[in-house]
């Protein structure tokens, strides 16, 4: 593939060295702009459509026991290098989502914190909980940590998984208080993985559920809904 890089012409590029024409650099030129105009409008429809879904949603939670944050913080630190962390004394919910939200704020990476309980009442009380470090724009799920997840919550039809990851950057960063915006793969994970036949019965039923949780600019709210573009583009 040829390189451009700050105005400089790679000469084994063009045949015989020589710079292209006028008519080929507008070609490009061309090129590179409506694949940068479609992409711009891709990122456009799929903010539009997060914020859209984002308001069917539940708002960003906004409170739990104060004395729980510490408790799900020093879990979070032991759960090094794969290993389970354990909580000592159940967390409820809410604690457990904003904890992992409070320790993600301003990483430069995307965490994945992975949280076992079960459906107490109006809540959920988590017993210990998994955490994996991803990239700037990704965290990959290691298969051991998803075989654990789907076995416990197999074990009983109370059981329940809380999943939370972050967004270090989104193209809205430099907007103050805008809520978190789901990526249209955080939606095809939902589906995949929530919104099946199993889970939605157990739903129903009012037993355990799979509840997906995202931390950004300072928020944690909780997202269910799959992309619709998504689906339709299948």
């Amino acid at each position: 593939m040829c390189a451009r890089l700050s105005g400089w012409w790679d000469a084994s590029c063009s045949p015989g060295g020589a710079p292209p024409s006028a008519i080929a650099m507008t070609a490009m030129i061309g090129h590179d702009w409506k694949f940068a105009r479609e992409a711009l409008g891709r990122l456009a429809l799929e903010i539009t459509e997060s914020a859209l879904l984002g308001s069917l949603e539940p708002r960003p939670i906004s409170g739990c026991y104060d004395d729980e944050l510490p408790r799900v913080r020093r879990a979070i630190l032991r759960a090094r290098n794969g290993k389970l962390a354990r909580f000592r004394n159940q967390v409820n919910r809410n604690a457990f989502a904003l904890g992992c939200g409070a320790y993600a704020d301003g990483k430069r990476e995307e965490h994945l914190l992975i949280g076992y309980g079960f459906r107490h009442g109006k809540t959920t009380k988590i017993e210990s909980l998994h955490h994996a470090t991803g990239g700037a724009g990704s965290v990959r799920l290691p298969d051991a940590m998803a075989h654990t997840m789907w076995d416990y919550y197999g074990q009983h039809q109370d059981n329940e998984l809380l999943i939370f990851h972050n967004h270090p950057y989104s193209p809205l960063s430099f907007l103050r208080n805008h809520l978190p915006l789901a990526s249209r793969q955080d939606r095809r994970f939902v589906e995949a993985r929530a919104l099946h036949p199993q889970q939605f019965l157990r739903r129903l039923l009012g037993q355990g559920r799979i509840l997906f949780y995202l931390g950004e600019n300072g928020y944690v709210k909780e997202f269910n809904l799959p992309s619709v573009v998504a689906m339709l583009d299948r």
